[in-house]
């Protein structure tokens, strides 16, 4: 009887430990168990909060940002954009113009599921598998890259507030570079200048001039990826996106729609951000430096007039009668390629996908520490300007 009742309470004081009031398993034991039979979502959910635990890092802590985009996240982004670059479409489009028939069909095997008896995380497994793998790639490879080392510091430019004289100094150097190139670029009779040679060729080119800029800068990485040509270029241009980088499939894809002087810079763009950089303003100012590094005309006028464009619209703003007198005084070619894009844009320009693309990007691009949301595109006059005040023009 005696040595029953030590029995009782020994049994009790164990199941005390690992047992609720009901008899259950305890609670982590139980999240143990469920853990272990679920392995994939397990390997999801861990991929998941080590992302969170980057991202929160990032954003409390510059050099360790510095750091994970250099070299943990870059390994990432480097094997996403080597693989989807087997495919010469944009697989991205291709997912987002299956997103509502996968909606339907996903619909349809739940349902299936829940008839057959099973358990609502059964059926939701591989939607929040898939949810968290996105949002792996968004926390843990792309958004710590707007907290690393700013450009200015990783090229060792002095960027401080610009002046309207050093705004207009650096619009002048722009101008003339412009006019130098103009003799080997074609206009046809519509004005607008013509890329002479194709896509695929252009994409060769941007990718020799990623690994000639690569090789002076340890900031960047270099690797070889073909930027996607976006097949629905028409439609897209309504929202006034010229390019975007899909971190989910590792992708730089390309509106070509827009006239050709706007496509070496936009790949050279998108592609920065492929490569960790991901602020928008630093991501133009690397596009130009890299198309700097093209041995080919069009690019490096490509380069020039998209920048020039940037400083033109700033000097509007600072001094009226400069911007006007330099306007006047740029190559007849440029302002033939200006009054063309007028013209392309006219059937764009004022478009309700615009306004909820261009509110969605603010907002997003706050989220992440850019305070001047959208308008942060034009901050790379800051740059243009550091960059001239450097005596780097000449070496351009």
């Amino acid at each position: 009887m005696n040595q029953d009742n030590a029995l009782s309470v020994s049994e009790s004081a164990v199941c005390g430990e690992t047992c609720d009031k009901q008899g259950k398993p305890g609670l982590f034991k139980r999240m143990g168990a469920f853990l272990k039979k679920h392995k994939v979502f397990t390997g999801f959910l861990c991929s998941f909060l080590l992302a969170v635990v980057a991202y929160v890092l990032s954003r409390t802590f510059q050099p360790f940002a510095e750091f994970w985009t250099r070299y943990p996240s870059q390994w990432v982004r480097t094997l996403l954009g080597w693989v989807t670059s087997f495919v010469k479409f944009s697989l991205a489009e291709v997912a987002i113009l299956l997103l509502i028939p996968a909606a339907v069909i996903y619909t349809a095997y739940s349902f299936r599921q829940f008839d057959k008896g099973a358990s609502f995380f059964h059926a939701a497994r591989p939607l929040l598998c898939f949810l968290l793998a996105v949002l792996t790639l968004f926390l843990g490879c792309f958004v710590p890259a707007y907290f690393r080392y700013g450009l200015a510091q990783n090229l060792e430019l002095e960027r401080s507030e610009v002046t309207s004289k050093e705004l207009y100094d650096t619009a002048k150097a722009f101008r003339d570079e412009i006019a130098e190139l103009d003799g080997e670029i074609v206009y046809p009779l519509d004005g607008k200048s013509f890329m002479p040679y194709s896509y695929s060729v252009l994409v060769e080119k941007i990718n020799d001039a990623y690994e000639s800029f690569a090789s002076k800068h340890g900031f960047i990485s270099t690797f070889r990826s073909y930027s996607k040509p976006v097949a629905f270029s028409g439609a897209l241009t309504y929202t006034h996106i010229a390019g975007i980088y899909t971190f989910f499939t590792g992708e730089a894809n390309v509106n070509t729609n827009y006239p050709d002087y706007v496509k070496p810079f936009t790949m050279a763009h998108e592609m920065a951000h492929q490569r960790g950089i991901a602020r928008e303003d630093e991501a133009n100012f690397v596009a130009f430096l890299v198309c700097l590094e093209s041995d080919d005309p069009y690019i490096r006028y490509s380069a020039h007039v998209n920048i020039y464009e940037y400083l033109l619209s700033a000097l509007r703003r600072a001094d009226t009668k400069k911007y006007v007198e330099l306007l006047e005084s740029s190559s007849e070619g440029v302002l033939c390629e200006f009054d063309a894009y007028a013209e392309f844009f006219d059937e764009y320009r004022d478009s309700t996908a615009s306004a909820v693309s261009g509110a969605v990007n603010d907002v997003s691009l706050k989220a992440q520490g850019q305070s001047a949301g959208t308008k942060s595109y034009g901050l790379v006059v800051d740059l243009a300007v550091s960059y001239f005040k450097a005596g780097l023009m000449q070496n351009g």
